[in-house]
This record gives C-alpha cells, sequence and structure tokens, in this order.
C-alpha cells in the first residue's frame, strides 16, 4: 500500500525536510521533492533514489498523493498553488512530523541552544542501548552522516524547533527544554507570546509525562514555578536545589566527567556514579545530563548511558574539528546567539591555546534584537574578525550590520578587524597559524564553506 503513495516535498533541501523526506522513504512510500539549491542534504537523497527536481513548477507534482511544505515556502509558490487547484493534501513539515510519531513513544527536545546536541545525545545513548530508535535531528548526527534514522523499536527521538510554532504539533510522552532566550520575535511578536508558547509545550504532555527542563535558565525558572499540571524535573549545574544537580565536574582538552545528586524519587540512581563525557564545554554537560534523565525515564541503565556518553562523536558544525594549518588548530562552529558564542568560547579554552574567531553575523533583524549582546560578547575575543552579515534573505537594516558591530567594538579592542573582501582572509590568518593557536569560524551562513576553503587551500 505505502508504495503507492508518492509525497513531494518541496523545500526539501533543507535539514529538516531531507530527514523527515529519508525516513519516509525509509518506512517504504515513494518520496520526490524540489528545491532551489543542491546541497549535501540533497545529493545523500539523490544517492538513496530519492527524484530531485532543482526549482519549483507545477510540473513537478504530477500524479501524487500529498505535497509537504517547509516554513520557507510561500502561498504563493506554484508547486503550492497546483497542489491547491489539484486538492492534492498540503500538509506543512511539523504535520508529517506529527503523523510519523502518531504510533510512537516520543522524546521531544526544545530550547533556544543546544537541542540539536541534545536530540543527538539521547538518540546515541538510546541506539547503542539496542532500543533502536527513530531519530530526526536539526543537524548532522557524526555517528550517522546523516540528520536521521529509522528505527523499529518504539522510542522516537526528535528535535522541537520553536522558531515558527511548530513544536506544539509535536506529541510526545517526554520533553526536554535546555533553555529559553528571547529569540524568532519575528514570529512571536513579543517575548510573553514566545514564552507562552513554551508554557503550551509543557502542557501538551498527556498526565503521565514528564518536562526535563533546565533550572539555572531564569525564563525557564519563571515558567517552573507557575506550573501547577505536569510532572517536571529540574537539573542545574549551579543550584543543588534541583531535582538533578551536577557536581564534581573534571575538564579536560577532550573529555568531561561529573556525577548526579538525584533528589527525586522518580529516578533510580547511585549519587557517586561518575560519567565520563566525550566532549568539552558547561553546556554540553548540561545537555548531556538533559539525556541521562530521558535516558533513566525510558529504562537504561547507568553503564549503557556511560557507555554512549564516553563515544559520543558529535553534531556536524558543534565545534567540530577540522584539522591543522600549519600548527594552528581550526574549528567550525554554529554559534550565532551570543549565548551559543559565550559557550563556544567556554568549551575553547580547555584547550589552552589563544583563541582567534572568525565570525559571520547571521540575518540583520537578529543582530538589530541583539546588538548589545554581540558587543558584550564579541568585544571578549583578543582576535576577532567580523564577515559581511549573511543576510538569509533578510533586507538590509540601518545600524544591524556587521560593519556596525565592528564599529562598536574597535573601541575597546584595536585588533578587531572587518573584512569584506574573502580573499583577503589567508593573507590575515597567516600570523595566527605560525604558533598553536585555535581559530574557530563561527556562524550559521555560509561561513563553513569558507571555513572548509580556507583548510583545504
Amino acid at each position: 500500500m505505502k508504495d503507492k503513495i508518492k509525497i513531494h516535498f518541496i523545500g526539501i533541501s533543507g535539514i529538516g525536510m531531507s530527514g523527515i523526506a529519508e525516513l519516509m522513504q525509509d518506512k517504504g512510500y515513494q518520496i520526490q521533492g524540489s528545491d532551489i539549491i543542491l546541497n549535501e542534504n540533497t545529493k545523500r537523497l539523490k544517492k538513496k533514489g530519492i527524484k530531485f527536481f532543482l526549482g519549483h513548477s507545477k510540473k513537478n507534482i504530477k500524479s501524487v498523493t500529498a505535497v509537504v511544505f517547509s516554513s520557507a515556502i510561500k502561498k504563493n509558490n506554484p508547486e503550492i498553488k497546483a497542489a491547491v487547484s489539484k486538492k492534492i493534501p498540503i500538509l506543512s513539515r511539523a504535520d508529517m512530523l506529527a503523523e510519523l510519531m502518531k504510533n510512537k513513544k516520543s522524546i521531544a527536545i526544545a530550547g533556544s541552544h543546544g537541542k540539536t546536541t541534545t536530540t543527538s545525545m539521547v538518540g546515541n545513548i538510546l541506539n547503542q542501548s539496542n532500543l533502536d530508535p527513530t531519530i530526526v535531528n536539526g543537524g548532522i548526527i557524526n555517528s550517522l552522516s546523516k540528520n536521521n534514522k529509522y528505527g523499529k523499536g518504539e522510542w522516537m527521538v526528535v528535535e522541537a524547533d520553536e522558531s515558527d510554532g511548530s513544536f506544539l504539533k509535536i506529541p510526545h510522552q517526554i520533553s526536554i527544554i535546555t533553555n529559553l532566550d528571547i529569540e524568532h520575535l519575528d514570529y512571536y511578536k513579543s517575548k510573553d507570546n514566545l514564552i507562552q508558547s513554551f508554557e503550551s509545550f509543557i502542557n501538551m504532555l498527556p498526565f503521565y509525562g514528564t518536562a526535563i527542563i533546565c533550572f539555572d535558565d531564569k525564563n525557564l525558572k519563571s515558567i517552573i514555578k507557575k506550573n501547577k499540571t505536569r510532572n517536571i524535573i529540574t537539573y542545574s549545574i549551579k543550584n543543588k536545589k534541583a531535582d538533578v544537580f551536577i557536581y564534581d565536574i573534571v575538564k579536560n582538552t577532550k573529555k568531561t566527567s561529573f556525577k548526579l545528586k538525584i533528589n527525586n524519587n522518580k529516578i533510580i540512581h547511585h549519587n557517586n556514579y561518575k560519567f565520563t563525557l566525550n566532549a568539552i564545554g558547561y553546556h554540553n554537560v548540561l545537555n548531556a545530563t538533559a539525556s541521562i534523565i530521558a535516558s533513566k525515564l525510558v529504562g537504561v541503565n547507568n553503564i549503557l548511558i556511560n557507555k554512549a556518553l564516553n563515544s559520543y562523536i558529535g553534531v556536524k558544525r558543534r565545534f567540530s574539528y577540522l584539522g591543522k594549518k600549519n600548527k594552528a588548530f581550526i574549528y567550525d562552529d554554529y554559534a550565532h546567539h551570543p549565548t551559543e558564542i559565550s559557550a563556544t568560547l567556554d568549551a575553547a579554552k580547555n584547550l589552552n591555546n589563544n583563541i582567534v574567531v572568525v565570525f559571520q553575523p547571521h540575518r540583520y533583524s537578529r543582530t538589530k534584537i541583539l546588538l548589545n549582546e554581540f558587543i558584550i560578547v564579541l568585544s571578549k575575543i583578543p582576535n576577532l574578525i567580523i564577515l559581511d552579515t549573511y543576510s538569509a534573505g533578510e533586507k538590509l537594516i540601518k545600524g544591524s550590520t556587521s560593519k556596525d558591530i565592528y564599529l562598536k567594538i574597535s573601541k575597546k579592542n584595536k585588533n578587531v578587524i572587518h573584512l569584506k573582501n574573502l580573499n583577503y582572509l589567508e593573507k590575515i590568518l597567516i600570523k595566527y597559524t605560525i604558533t598553536n593557536n585555535t581559530i574557530i569560524f563561527m556562524g550559521a551562513g555560509s561561513i563553513s564553506n569558507i571555513a572548509k576553503k580556507y583548510i583545504n587551500n
């Protein structure tokens, strides 16, 4: 029956859409899709035999059963219009993901930062514990070389995207909320609306479900205090009153060990048990702790959890080591928000090298809203090169460009450089490659390709 159903994905090159398309094919459906770009995601799908159309045209949806669209697709898209006229069922990406989750028990991971890493950690633990989970993530999981996995087990692990409110369509029994920063106001319009959406996400849980929430986040702390109707387990690196308190943190250049003190009788645990994570940074200790709690609720024991964390190899573009350039160590990182930049810099300090950052701002709207926060965190970087803003299709907003960031930082730091011409990047960086510096290419736009081109020259 499934092999007779043909589903067309509009915007199939996107990380979220490509993962769901691949899962649907693994389940036995006929899958095809279109996009205006051909990227690594699309190439992976094509290798699996998924038909790809470059560009959007009404001809692309001949004889399809259903159409799925990403949040980037406009209502006047020719394929959307053709589907409407032909009365073909149309679903959003979130609707299709919710459909996939109906016959599974699900763990949904939300939050402004860290949800991709946490999703990969939970998925890795359940996978290595032979629970054969289905996984849908917002980034490439290094151990899978893709962002999804079709499993026959009863559990599904899903990254829940709050950027367009679509996480409110995802059914789940366990949720993780890593943090809550004031982001995506282009969609939510106000801080109150954003916070209310996370409250709604918690209230979606069934009466027997559990929300695992970071107690160190001030916005989440206020939500926790207001909640009267759902089971919540809190975790913290700062507050001993949390249900799960992290202590005895020991860091080295590659791994971090820590212990957990459990103050909640719903979780069976030996308080002197030491976990070792194959990653660095306090933010990753928090992500790992949330993953441990979720895995324990599912029924995984400490030994299996620790084995999975010890062998964890991360997500692409999350402080990913690209290689050496002369004596310098080159990293690629997705950080594009002040909170994320701060977390990456904290992790990088464990390497005990001087830090050099090549930063590409992402979206004028984000820069406008968070300009002061960007100035504060970027001013702490002694060696900073700022590239032109990656607009992501936005129109220029005066006072919110990379040059504006540079002009404010240059008053405090004379070593900051605003680089408009990428042809000069290698010449500028050469002095930093003579010694053991850590050079981090940072941002959410085209910066990853710039980093790869630099390391391969």
